[in-house]
C-alpha cells in the first residue's frame, strides 16, 4: 500500500527536510539573544505553538509548495529552544545541570515511547488523524505552560 498521500519524491522530501533545517539554524541564535533580554516565557510558548501547528500543517497541506511552507513552521519549532533548555537547567545547582539536561532527555524519551505504536493506530483511522492529535495535543500543552509556568520561574 502507498502511504506517500501527496506524491512527493525522495529528493523533495529532502528539499523539505533542509528547509526545515535552514530556518532552525536562521532562528535558533538570534532567538536565544533576544530571549535572554527580554525573558524566555514568551520564546517557549511560540515553540510549543509551532510545534503544534506543524502537524497540522503538514496534513493541511496539498502539494510540494505547502509542504515547504509546513517545513517552514518545522523550522520554527526552534525559535524557543534555547529558552527552554536554558530553564531546565536553572533549576540544578552548576556542578548538576550536565546531569539535568540528560535526566530531561531520558524522561522526555521515556514518556513519548508509546508515542509511534499510537500514531501507527491512529493512521490506520486516517492518515490525517495522527497529525491532529499532535496538533491537539500541543495546544493543550502550550496553554497549560502559559497558564500555569509564571515568568520568573522562565527567565
Amino acid at each position: 500500500m502507498n502511504r506517500n498521500i501527496i506524491g512527493i519524491s525522495t529528493v523533495q522530501f529532502g528539499v523539505l527536510v533542509a528547509v526545515q533545517a535552514v530556518t532552525s539554524m536562521i532562528v535558533y541564535v538570534p532567538a536565544a539573544k533576544i530571549a535572554d533580554r527580554i525573558g524566555r516565557k514568551p520564546f517557549v510558548i511560540i515553540t510549543f505553538l509551532f510545534f503544534a501547528l506543524f502537524p497540522i500543517a503538514v496534513v493541511l497541506s496539498t502539494g510540494f509548495l505547502s509542504l515547504v511552507a509546513a517545513f517552514v513552521i518545522g523550522g520554527l519549532r526552534e525559535i524557543g529552544e534555547p529558552a527552554r533548555k536554558a530553564m531546565i537547567v536553572d533549576f540544578a545547582l552548576p556542578e548538576f545541570r550536565g546531569r539535568m539536561v540528560g535526566l530531561y532527555y531520558f524522561a522526555r524519551s521515556i514518556s513519548i515511547t508509546p508515542s509511534a505504536l499510537i500514531g501507527g493506530l491512529l493512521w490506520r483511522i486516517s492518515p490525517a488523524v495522527p497529525f491532529v492529535t499532535a496538533g491537539v495535543i500541543g495546544v493543550i500543552g502550550m496553554l497549560v505552560f502559559a497558564a500555569t509556568v509564571e515568568e520568573q520561574y522562565a527567565s
